[in-house]
Formats: structure tokens, sequence, C-alpha cells
């Protein structure tokens, strides 16, 4: 039986006690009012004594416990069930429900304050906090690794510097701008110069704002050293005035060039016009003389024919080589050419113009390039009359024209089984007036190969040969897909 339950059955018992005795016995009204005030005093004391044991008792051991916890912070601690009251009880899980969700969010905050402060410890980049108010502006109040590791610092020596001890006079000239931007809200990213601890300056880009920590205002600046772009942000601008520098002499050697040219040809054109005219007259007089047959001695008359040979093989030099000189001007007009028709011409018209020689042919068909029909032409006439002109000793001559698939494209040929040449002159072969072979057994003006060079380069090609001695040669070239 619980107190209260106790002190509800004396009281019950008194009060039937004092009914009874009231209505056995006559009484007066004095003695029912005393015996009423007995009553309530006994049923005072009772509850008086039942709330000082039970209630105020209970409350002051939940208070205790209570302020134990809240002087040792021990949020893991419970406050015991004391008591059988269903209210104590209650009370008493409620506080211990309270001690639960403030120990998970004490876990909590402590965690995270542990993974921000690993992310503050471990970032790469230098961490910076600045001190704003009071006692602590412009004082670095916590600094990570990274800082400490770039400016050559302990963390410790760190914090106990100001920012201004880390930047460079010039930096300081602008620091308050920085600060000024800063404090009124901005996140300011921007470029500037801290010295190392052994008083080497060095360039950084820093981020930095401000937050709240406690109730202070800070300024938190991520800095990244820069040194490296720097370096590589200037070896770039002198590797560019260097390109510049070179492309402003190339265009002044392009433009001498292009000069020189210009005269060259001039001179070339006006001395080939006016070689033309004294060999005209002398090949006028040539001729007369060896017309006249009653005046000549045999050997002069042999001096004179080898006089008119000369100046037949000079014209045809001059004019080669005006041909030559206007292929630097001639415009090209791109279109669709078809090679293998252009050989099949060529080679007809050789056949045509030497009915006497038998040369056996072999000609690729519908072998189509882009390019300028007109100097393309020229190539293919100067390749076919070379093969024509050196398999001229062979009975069993034989003239080819094909093409081969390589890995940067099509790679055309013109062949023959002719005399061929060393490979040792190689060199010689696209020099103008260059001959590999004697005169009196090949004749030729020494432009043929040297013009077909300049035409293909123009057509953004190349051109090689390869070849033996008596076995024949073959000339290959290429021709870019696009020309304009």
């Amino acid at each position: 039986m619980t107190l209260l339950n106790s002190i509800i059955l004396v009281v019950i018992t008194t009060s039937i006690a004092l009914t009874s005795v009231l209505v056995s016995e006559s009484v007066s009204f004095v003695h029912i009012v005393i015996a009423v005030a007995v009553t309530g005093s006994v049923l005072f004391c009772s509850m008086f004594l039942f709330f000082q044991k039970t209630v105020v008792e209970g409350l002051h051991s939940l208070n205790a416990r209570v302020n134990k916890i809240s002087e040792t912070r021990d949020l893991s601690s419970r406050v015991p069930y004391l008591s059988h009251h269903d209210e104590f009880k209650t009370l008493a899980m409620s506080i211990n429900s309270m001690l639960e969700a403030l120990e998970r969010a004490e876990t909590g905050m402590r965690e995270s304050e542990e993974r921000y402060r690993l992310l503050f410890e471990r970032a790469p980049d230098s961490i910076i906090i600045i001190g704003l108010e009071g006692d602590e502006a412009g004082r670095i109040v916590e600094a990570n690794q990274a800082a400490a590791d770039q400016h050559g610092y302990s963390v410790d020596e760190l914090c106990s510097l100001k920012i201004y001890d880390l930047n460079t006079a010039e930096t300081n000239k602008i620091a308050g701008n920085i600060s000024a931007a800063v404090v009124a809200g901005e996140w300011v990213t921007t470029e500037v110069w801290h010295v190392k601890k052994d008083g080497t300056p060095f360039p950084i880009e820093i981020h930095a704002g401000v937050i709240k920590i406690g109730g202070k205002n800070y300024i938190l600046g991520f800095d990244r050293d820069i040194t490296q772009r720097k370096i590589d942000e200037d070896s770039h601008h002198r590797h560019h005035e260097r390109i510049r520098h070179l492309n402003e002499e190339l265009s002044h050697k392009a433009l001498e060039l292009a000069a020189a040219n210009d005269e060259l040809e001039a001179f070339n054109y006006s001395v080939s016009h006016d070689m033309r005219g004294p060999l005209t007259r002398i090949a006028g007089y040539c001729q007369l003389l060896l017309d006249d047959d009653n005046n000549l001695e045999p050997h002069v008359r042999g001096y004179i024919e080898k006089i008119y040979e000369s100046e037949i093989w000079l014209n045809e030099v001059i004019d080669a080589l005006l041909k030559l000189a206007q292929l630097t001007r001639v415009e090209i007009v791109s279109g669709h050419v078809n090679l293998s028709v252009i050989a099949e011409s060529v080679l007809k018209e050789l056949h045509f113009e030497n009915p006497g020689r038998t040369v056996a042919t072999r000609i690729e068909p519908d072998i189509v390039v882009a390019g300028d029909s007109r100097l393309l032409k020229i190539v293919m006439v100067n390749l076919l009359n070379n093969s024509w002109k050196y398999s001229s000793f062979k009975s069993d001559a034989l003239i080819e024209f094909g093409v081969d698939q390589a890995d940067s494209g099509p790679v055309y040929y013109v062949r023959d089984n002719g005399a061929g040449f060393n490979m040792k002159d190689v060199d010689k072969l696209f020099r103008a007036f260059s001959r590999l072979h004697d005169c009196a057994q090949f004749d030729g003006s020494g432009i043929g190969l040297a013009t077909a060079q300049r035409i293909i380069f123009r057509h953004g090609g190349t051109i090689w040969a390869k070849s033996e001695p008596g076995t024949g040669a073959t000339f290959y070239f290429t021709l870019s897909p696009h020309v304009t």
C-alpha cells in the first residue's frame, strides 16, 4: 500500500469515528466545529507529509541528477527511475529522451567538425582565416598546413603574424582596397604577391570573402601559388613575341624576295628578248653562207653548221626560260583533270612525230586529279618526253603511267626502261640546265624537269625519282586534293 493510500485510509477512519460520536451522543455546535477542525488538521498534515516524502524528495533527486549531468557535461548519463509514481517516471523518461537527443546532436556536430577540420588541414591549397574585429583585426587567427608550407613557416608561427607581414610592399598598397571590397560583402578573386619566411617573393591567386564565426566577422582566404603559371605565361609571351618578330622578318623577306623575283623576271624577259634579235641575224647569215655551195671550204661549212645548231639550241633555251618564268605568275584555274587522257594524247603525238619507233605503252585509265589542266598537261608532256627520249636506244622500249596508293594518298608515276641514271646525281635532276647525260646522245634544253617540279609545287605536291643506270627511271609525284 502506498503512502497516499494510507493517509486517505486514516482520514476516512477518523471521519467515520467522529461521525459516529456525533450521531450517538448529543453534542453542541462547538463540538462539531472542533471535530471538523481536527479532521482538517489531520488531512492537511497527512497531505504535507505525502508531498514532503514523495513530490519534494523526488524533485530534489531529479534536480540533483540533472545538475550533476550539467556540471560534468556527460550527455551519455541517464536519470534513474527513483520513484514508482507514474508522473516522476514519465518526467525521468522525458529527461532521458532529451539527453539522448542532445547526445546524438553533439555526436553529429563533433563528427561534422572533425570532417571540416580534416578538410581544412589537408586541403592542397592554402587556407587562412583573418580577424576583422578588435584585437584580432588583421591577425591570422587560423591557417592550415598548406598555408604554412607555402610560406615556409610552421602553423604556430604563421598564426602569430598579421596578414600584412606576408604581403610585399606593393601588395600592402592595394590591400586596403581588397579588404574594403571583401567587407562590403564581395568575394574577391585577384592576384597579389606574398613573401616567404626567407624573404623570397612569389605570386599567389587569392579568393577571399567574409564569414561569421561565434558572432564575429572574419576573412576567409583561399590562396594558390601561381609561380609556375606565371613562368608559363611569361614563356608563352616571349615565344609569342619571338614568333611575331619572326613573322615580321619573314614578311619583310618575302617582300624583298618578291621584289627580287620581279626584277629577275623582268631582267630575264628583257635579256631573252634582247638576245633574240642578234641570234636571229646570226642564224640568217649562217643560212646564207650555207646556201652558197661554191665559196665555202668543207671545214668552214662545218664551223658554220655548228654555229647554226648552237643558235637553234639557244633559241629553244630562251623559249624554255620564258615559259618557266611565266609559271610563277600564271593564275591556277582548278578543275577535274583526267591525266590518263592527257598521257594517251601526248604519247599518240610522239608516235606520230617518230613513226620509225616502236614503243609499248601502259596507261592506267581514268586517273582524275584536281588542278589546272594547262599546267598539268605541261607536266605530263615533260615527263613523257623525258621517258621517250631516254628509251630511244631500246628496241623493246616501254613507257608506263599509273598510280599507287600510299598512306598519305595517291602517288602518280611515269616509268620507262631506258638509259636511267646514277642515284648519286639525283640532287641535280631538277636543276635548270643540269644534264646527267651527254648532249651528243640526248638533246634537250635541261629545263623540262625543273618546269615540271615548279608546276607540281604550285599544286601542293612533291616530285622525286628512282633509277639505276641501264634499267630505266621512274618519276613519282603527288598533288594536293584541293588546289586554289
